[in-house]
């Protein structure tokens, strides 16, 4: 394998391994952009979810207000809690407590366990869901309602609804539902057929509701600063892949502790036992139409999508490299039949020696080599004698078969870094890098010889006359000035007596 091809086939290895990387690099991007598409997606139906889960739950508590503003009877009873003295507040909030019963109940058959009344003062005027607590005020400081002032009881924690409760045209209460997040976990569940987790902030749990009544907050294995709530309610469920979803947390932990810090809705994608799950987190707020976050919402689902970008990348890789490779084999096929055009070019048809015009191209280049490194160069020029004769008396057919055969012996006979050349019609000339005119003169003598004591079939003798010329710098101002010296000791020989070398110094 010679230097040119080696060389050329480094530069299609380069050209392949550019366009490797650019294809690379494209499609990777492509399916960045696909994946951050698809997990787009999937927040926002986790959003959609969440929303038609908190709306359903606020219909029902919608109703249960507009019902008692429409009730004179409750109405006044609230009324007269309000204006009456403690023993007389008693007396009309256990009526008030009989009278909402029905209505309480309807509330928890749905699920909505807290019901709270309480005075435009914040004072609390009743709490169905623990009816022996009341007359404290919601203003109270704690680390839940820093920013949730007058919203929160100081131990519920969930999805609050307000509305407020008129009489005679006045603001007289507020009544305010609660679903905790625990009851609309298990109603996500129900709905949507996945698995979901709320986590909330440390920051935001008082250290009484760590465990208070038949409330556990447990620390995540997502991220230690946030806690999940287990209840009675829920103690005794199993849980979804709880044994998966403990793995995927561990594995995610790293991965996102940023992003949860920068309170963000996000979603990624896990591989657990040779199988893709999307877990996907949206911030929750527990006002409506609020911006601030306590915690997250979080969706676990096992999913046969994602898995698809990574066989679809490296298809297009592929398919890409199968391109690149088909491209480059045709251009390097374009090249080679070039490479074989210009080879014809310059290729004599019938001795199958260089031609005229390969020799000026190989000829100049050796003479800047000879001027650069001072080295010798010669040249010698020769041709058939009688030539005409013999196509005269046999025929061109064994004209060509003497041109033929000469030339196989002026392979056979000159060096490896010699290069001859049918120079036209029977002339021919050999030209000699690194040769000075002694060791020219030897060559061509070796030539005559050779062809001289060469049996041609059917014409038998034949012999050629050679001149020979050294590349003199000072001498010759170009090739042809080399050529015309070689030619003129050739024209010499002619005139010795032919089958001769004559040298031209």
């Amino acid at each position: 394998m010679n230097k040119k091809y080696i060389f050329r086939l480094l530069i299609f290895f380069s050209i392949y391994l550019i366009f490797n990387i650019l294809i690379f690099y494209y499609f990777y991007e492509d399916k960045e952009s696909r994946i951050k598409i698809f997990f787009d997606q999937k927040v926002e139906k986790l959003i959609s979810e969440y929303k038609a889960t908190k709306n359903s739950f606020k219909m029902i508590s919608g109703f249960v207000s507009e019902y008692l503003n429409k009730r004179d009877d409750i109405l006044k009873l609230i009324y007269k809690i309000k204006i009456s003295n403690n023993k007389e507040k008693n007396f009309y909030r256990k009526k008030l407590i009989n009278e909402l019963a029905i209505f309480y109940n309807i509330l928890k058959n749905n699920k909505i366990y807290y019901l709270t009344l309480f005075f435009p003062n914040g004072e609390i005027l009743l709490r169905m869901h623990q009816p022996y607590k009341f007359g404290d005020y919601l203003y109270k400081e704690d680390k839940l309602n820093i920013f949730l002032k007058n919203t929160f009881d100081s131990s519920e924690i969930g999805i609050i609804y307000n509305y407020p409760i008129f009489y005679r045209g006045k603001l007289l209460a507020n009544i305010k539902t609660l679903i905790s997040y625990d009851v609309l976990k298990q109603e996500l569940s129900k709905l949507f057929n996945s698995s979901y987790e709320f986590i909330l902030k440390r920051e935001f749990i008082s250290d009484q509701m760590l465990k208070v009544g038949q409330k556990l907050f447990i620390q995540s294995d997502i991220n230690k600063e946030y806690f999940y709530e287990e209840s009675s309610i829920s103690r005794d469920r199993s849980r979804v892949n709880n044994k998966t979803i403990h793995q995927i947390n561990l594995i995610l932990q790293k991965r996102i502790e940023n992003r949860l810090n920068l309170e963000e809705n996000f979603a990624e994608a896990v591989k657990l036992d040779k199988k893709y799950y999307i877990i996907t987190f949206i911030k929750i707020s527990p006002l409506q139409n609020s911006n601030k976050s306590i915690g997250y919402l979080i969706s676990y689902e096992d999913d046969n999508t994602y898995e698809i970008f990574d066989s679809v990348f490296w298809h297009n890789i592929i398919l890409g490299n199968i391109i690149i490779i088909l491209l480059l084999l045709f251009l390097f096929y374009i090249l080679g039949i070039n490479e074989k055009l210009k080879h014809i070019a310059s290729i004599d048809k019938l001795t199958k020696l260089y031609n005229r015009n390969k020799f000026y191209e190989i000829a100049q280049n050796e003479i800047e080599r000879a001027k650069r490194y001072k080295r010798a160069l010669s040249l010698i020029i020769f041709d058939i004698d009688h030539f005409k004769r013999i196509n005269d008396t046999y025929g061109h057919n064994i004209g060509d078969y003497v041109l033929l055969e000469l030339s196989n012996l002026i392979k056979k006979n000159i060096r490896k870094n010699d290069i001859a050349f049918r120079w036209g019609g029977e002339e021919f000339i050999v030209l000699a890098p690194e040769t000075d005119i002694d060791g020219a003169s030897k060559l061509a003598e070796k030539l005559r010889e050779a062809v001289e004591n060469f049996n041609f079939d059917k014409v038998g003798k034949v012999t050629i006359s050679l001149g020979v010329a050294q590349y003199n710098e000072n001498k010759d101002k170009d090739i042809d000035s080399l050529i015309n010296r070689a030619d003129e000791a050739l024209y010499i020989s002619k005139e010795s007596g032919r089958n001769r070398v004559t040298i031209l110094d």
